[in-house]
């Protein structure tokens, strides 16, 4: 599995100078990631990029995914992060969370390399384009089905009837109790006065 996501990762650390850099602070130091029960291991190279690592030598530092990593992924990198354990080597800790959080994918570089500087261009805007889209399109859609399921279908009760509803229990409620404890007044007076 190293030997598939060491080539992917470094072709992401290509496109950004600076985070081998970071890395070549730590090179020969190996990490090892475990995530639902498997143990990644990577070892920085004198290049500052990623290799796999050996079970044999020990990990500078580990890291390792919650349960809720996984589900935090939709959040972006900073969501999976809040659900991550880092221990061992403190500096390479840092320094490994601190390229996560920061290394982005230059795709209109890659898309350029690929279809040309024009059409990988237009490709990377129509791409910017239908991210910004979806997310738009989807509370679009959720704030009309819940319209339509107030308004058209009856099905629920909009927020501002509710809390109408709710104040009118509540008086209610009040009501109740005051009346409850007028009865008791009235009671025990009975009772004194047929003493």
């Amino acid at each position: 599995m190293e030997a598939l996501l060491a080539p992917v990762i470094n072709h992401l650390l290509a496109q950004q100078p600076w985070a081998r850099q970071r890395l070549l602070l730590h090179a020969g130091k190996q990490a090892e990631v475990k995530v639902s029960g498997q143990h990644l291991r990577f070892r920085i190279t004198d290049a500052g990029e990623l290799e796999a690592g050996t079970e044999d030598a020990l990990s500078d530092v580990s890291i390792e995914l919650g349960s809720g990593a996984l589900k935090a992924f939709t959040e972006g990198v900073d969501g999976v992060m809040a659900h991550v354990r880092l221990t061992g080597n403190a500096e390479l800790a840092d320094t490994l969370s601190f390229v996560a959080r920061h290394l982005r994918w230059d795709r209109e570089a890659d898309l350029a390399r690929l279809f040309g500087p024009i059409v990988g261009r237009r490709m990377h805007i129509t791409a910017k384009q239908v991210e910004k889209a979806v997310p738009d399109t989807g509370r679009r859609l959720a704030r009309n089905a819940t319209e339509y399921l107030v308004h058209e279908g009856g099905v629920l009760v909009g927020q501002d009837e509710f809390n109408s509803h709710l104040a009118s229990l509540r008086r209610l409620r009040d009501d109740l109790a005051r009346l409850t404890q007028r009865i008791d007044r009235v009671s025990t007076k009975t009772r004194q006065s047929l003493s």
